[in-house]
């Protein structure tokens, strides 16, 4: 009991000293917080155990009450564990009885009415009447509350108490946050500005614009050319001559940058106001922010107004409602990879190209370096691109404290989601010549109802803990897409192509828990045994999901000094993975296109939950250690925990019959290690430092197959994948690599350059070493530094956005190799030998197609384009005042802090140009593939939080 209330709250318990010495009698007064937020916990009931006497902390979690040394602290919350503290001489600032001196028997002082009262003492009982026990009827607003009694009438059959009003508490809150996004150029691709649009023609380097169809960067130094002034549609200054043979007017490298310092404000303002047992609020929060090209601007608004009611009225019971509302608009989302697409034909264009004049040509044909790509601009200015959200949840919470062991509450809730998706690019768009567009709608609504049951008892010594739960929910999902293709010019409407796709399903769970823990001897060690039982409409049953947990507090066994607690722990279960009747997870939609076909892609294959799915099975094992314990002034806590979880059954869309359907693919295990480590350390009475470290590992490896095919690509593209493989880690990358003989060296063919293999080999794997989080805090009296680093060791990146820039010769490292001569691959040769033939990177005698690059096609070997996926970064760092004030109620303003922010603000890999968070799309399953997803945004700002 004493370490599940631990991980609910934090209990400041500051000892005031108001006692009498011989009595052993004082106050006992301090500060309830909430460990999850740290903010301050009205309402928690603070009961002399086997009394009426009690109180409930105020609006600000403080509170005081008498006691004697010996008697029981009981304390309550709504939702929360009750804690029990036994009243010692230390707690009301008194010495140990062990210093008091023997008692001496003394006379006692014998008056006349001393002994006329011994003379007509009687032995028979006699008992103080309650208005509990009472015949007559009463009117009892607050438990304990009878210091508001503001007068007694007696009447024949009734008791009219007279109170005074309740203190009502009222308290805003403002919050205020500005933050300026951008991205820096070491997160970004390192690109070139040295050489034009342009290859190798008749032994030469030749500038080779968009009118030649040529999409390379290989052409001659910018520096030696300029431009001869002549009517060019591809260039308001005209056609790139070399040096002397135009007008004179200096060829710059033209800025194609798309991606722009942004901003992003949120506002929050909330209204509550409170009783000793109520509390009502209101919560209004808004976002705005431009989208990184700084073109679009979204918006997003949310809204919840609450009620709480505690068990401290007369009928024990307890109310919580809340309604919510919200909704937001986004402008530019990433629909069907549009961001990605964006990026790569932004950095594809060569530095002669402007993609800033205008992207329409006099015939109003798009304008652009290459007919294979976009001019980003024609892009951004020609979508018709917003997703649209709308979200409503109504909740109804009651509880009942029949007695002082048993709790029934339940619950009643309805959500309703709506989710809108827009994209359309017009005719004459790479991936889309004919024009395209989508209107996708999701619309979700549930009903959730629960029951739960909860007794509890205890003699002094062992407990006993029952808890049975139904909770039942029925859910109604509706579909509707719409796609259009062929248009006229700059137009969505009038498709020649229309294709329409409507759904509908239901489906009804009802989960059902029971649990029985044993706890013996205080709850030093608890036993904990049950089991849950889902029940589908759609999908198989499962009536035996047994659990079985054993929890023991060395601390309290062997009264360990020093220590709060030390618990081990271990835990076996059976459980199942509630599937959700939309697929969210649509990884599999670029699976069968190749890298180079990617501006066509879309994200419409939508799947389904269906009774063809049985449900994915899991199988757990948990045990670990966690302690905690001062030493002197600090603050020390410390968890272990090792986790080993089997999957079967686990469900991946699969590719058959010409089509993808989900299907129970494979079993999965994960095993892990998670360890944490907490502490606040007071090193002068105005400085603190606290830190938390946590470390993780996990390790998912495929245990079999449920299919004929030796591997599953689950995400990424046709030449270059995520799959499942038996033996091998869950999501292992598998594309082209270089030819190896048995002893694993490099084939090198007769021209000097490696060969590719025949057939796709795992080249990658995806998942890290460890991850490692520090989070560090220095408080200086009212001025606090908080820092987060988020770092990763290990795990494999496909970087297919660094192959394709060097297949263009967009990429740094293209214009640095170009020049290479000579240079002979490690390797041997078809016939076993070690290679010893030179080759040149690039030789303008040869084709373009001989590039050291472009040999190897779009996408080049993927092997190539592995790296390691190890980071660090600086994810926050947060410099805040706290303004004092006065906490009574003449001052208007209760509490103001100003702080000053940053994120993402450096960050070290060994990867370029891609955020270590996003994945290909923007999808669950790929992450790990890299083509040119949107770089990590760093952020700074301030923030300004006000309470009145």
């Amino acid at each position: 009991m004493k370490n599940q209330l631990l991980k609910k709250l934090c209990i400041g318990l500051v000892i005031l000293v108001s006692a009498n010495l011989f009595a052993q009698e004082g106050t006992v007064s301090g500060t309830i917080n909430s460990e999850i937020d740290g903010l301050p916990l009205p309402g928690v009931s603070v009961i002399v155990k086997g009394t009426n006497r009690g109180v409930q902390t105020d609006f600000d979690g403080d509170y005081s009450i008498k006691c004697r040394v010996g008697e029981t602290l009981v304390f309550k919350y709504i939702a929360m564990t009750t804690k029990e503290v036994k009243v010692t001489s230390s707690m009301l600032g008194l010495e140990s009885n062990d210093f008091f001196v023997d008692e001496i028997p003394i006379k006692p002082i014998e008056n006349d009415a001393y002994k006329n009262a011994i003379k007509t003492t009687s032995n028979t009982p006699f008992n103080v009447p309650s208005l509990d026990l009472s015949n007559k009827t009463y009117n009892k607003v607050n438990n304990y509350q009878y210091n508001r009694i503001k007068d007694i009438k007696v009447k024949e059959n009734k008791v009219d108490l007279n109170y005074f009003d309740s203190d009502i508490y009222f308290e805003i809150k403002f919050n205020s946050k500005f933050g300026t996004q951008f991205f820096k150029d070491e997160n970004l691709p390192k690109l070139q500005s040295v050489y034009v649009q342009g290859a190798s023609l008749n032994g030469e380097l030749a500038f080779l614009g968009a009118e030649t169809g040529n999409p390379f960067s290989y052409g001659p130094k910018l520096s030696n050319l300029e431009f001869d002034g002549s009517t060019y549609d591809y260039d308001v200054n005209g056609q790139l001559v070399a040096l002397g043979s135009g007008n004179g007017t200096v060829s710059n490298p033209y800025d194609n940058a798309v991606l722009q310092t942004t901003y992003k404000t949120d506002n929050t303002l909330s209204f509550s106001a409170s009783t000793d047992g109520s509390i009502l609020e209101f919560n209004y929060s808004n976002t705005l922010f431009k989208d990184v090209f700084n073109r679009e601007r979204s918006v997003s608004d949310f809204m919840k107004i609450s009620f709480n009611q505690s068990y401290r009225n007369s009928k024990k019971l307890l109310w919580e409602a809340y309604l919510k509302y919200g909704k937001n608009r986004d402008n530019q989302p990433n629909i069907n990879g549009f961001l990605n697409n964006t990026l790569l034909n932004a950095w594809a264009t060569p530095v002669s190209f402007s993609n800033a004049q205008n992207p329409v040509l006099t015939n109003n044909t798009q304008r652009r370096f290459n007919a294979n790509f976009n001019n980003p601009n024609w892009l951004l200015d020609n979508n018709r691109n917003a997703e649209k959200n709308k979200f409503f949840v109504a909740y109804l919470k009651n509880g009942i404290e029949l007695s002082e062991t048993i709790n029934i509450h339940n619950s009643l809730s309805y959500t309703k989601n709506t989710d809108t998706q827009n994209f359309g690019l017009v005719t004459n768009s790479a991936g889309f010549d004919d024009g395209y567009s989508s209107d996708k709608t999701i619309e979700k609504n549930v009903f959730n109802a629960i029951l739960d049951f909860e007794y509890e008892s205890d003699d002094h010594k062992n407990e006993i803990k029952v808890i049975s739960k139904l909770d039942f929910s029925s859910e109604d999902l509706t579909y509707n897409l719409h796609e259009g293709i062929g248009f006229n010019p700059f137009s969505f409407e009038n498709p020649q192509t229309i294709n329409t796709i409507n759904n509908r399903l239901n489906r009804n769970t009802l989960q059902i828990l029971n649990k029985f823990t044993y706890g013996l001897n205080y709850s030093d060690v608890e036993f904990t045994v049950g089991n849950n039982s889902y029940i589908s409409s759609v999908q198989n049953n499962k009536w035996a999901l047994p659990f079985l947990q054993l929890n023991a507090d060395i601390e309290r066994i062997f009264d360990i000094y020093g220590f709060t607690f030390f618990n081990i722990y271990a835990l076996t279960s059976f459980d199942v993975n509630n599937a959700s009747l939309f697929y969210n997870n649509q990884s599999h939609n670029s699976l069968g296109l190749l890298p180079s076909q990617s501006l066509s892609y879309t994200a419409n294959n939508d799947l389904f939950l269906s009774d063809a799915i049985d449900l994915e099975e899991k199988r757990s094992y948990q045990f670990g250690v966690d302690f905690e314990f001062y030493l002197s002034h600090n603050y020390f806590r410390f968890d272990l925990g090792y986790f080993n979880t089997q999957t079967k059954g686990s469900v991946f869309p699969i590719f058959e019959n010409n089509n993808y359907a989900l299907k129970n693919i494979a079993d999965v295990t994960n095993k892990g290690l998670e360890m944490s480590l907490h502490s606040r350390l007071r090193i002068t009475d105005n400085f603190d430092y606290n830190s938390s470290f946590v470390f993780s590992t996990n390790n998912a490896k495929v245990t079999s197959i449920n299919s004929d095919e030796e591997r599953v690509p689950i995400a990424g593209f046709s030449s270059v994948s995520k799959n499942l493989i038996v033996g091998e880690s869950a999501g292992v990358i598998v594309g082209s690599a270089y030819a190896r003989d048995n002893q694993n060296n490099i084939i090198i063919d007769n021209e000097g350059f490696p060969l590719v293999a025949n057939q796709p080999q795992i080249i990658g794997d995806p998942i890290p070493d460890f991850n490692f989080g520090i989070k560090q805090s220095f408080v200086w009296k009212d001025l606090e530094l908080k820092v987060v680093l988020d770092i990763q060791k290990g795990g494999d990146v496909w970087n297919g956005t660094q192959n394709v820039l060097n297949y263009l010769g967009r990429s740094q490292q293209s214009a640095n190799e170009r020049t290479i001569t000579n240079f002979i691959f490690s390797g041997v040769n078809q016939l076993g030998q070690q290679n010893t033939v030179p080759v040149d990177f690039y030789n303008p005698q040869n084709d373009i197609s001989q590039n050291r690059f472009v040999r190897y096609g779009f996408s080049g070997v993927d092997e190539a384009a592995i790296q390691d996926g190890s980071y660090v970064n600086l994810k926050s760092i947060d410099l805040s005042y706290n303004f004092e004030f006065d906490n009574d109620h003449s001052t208007f303003i209760r509490e103001l802090t100003l702080s000053l922010y940053a994120n993402n603000l450096i960050t070290w890999a060994k990867f370029d140009g891609a955020s270590p968070y996003r994945s290909l799309y923007d999808t669950p399953s790929s992450l790990g593939l890299n083509f040119f997803n949107m770089p990590i945004t760093s952020e700074i700002g301030f923030m300004l939080n006000i309470k009145i």
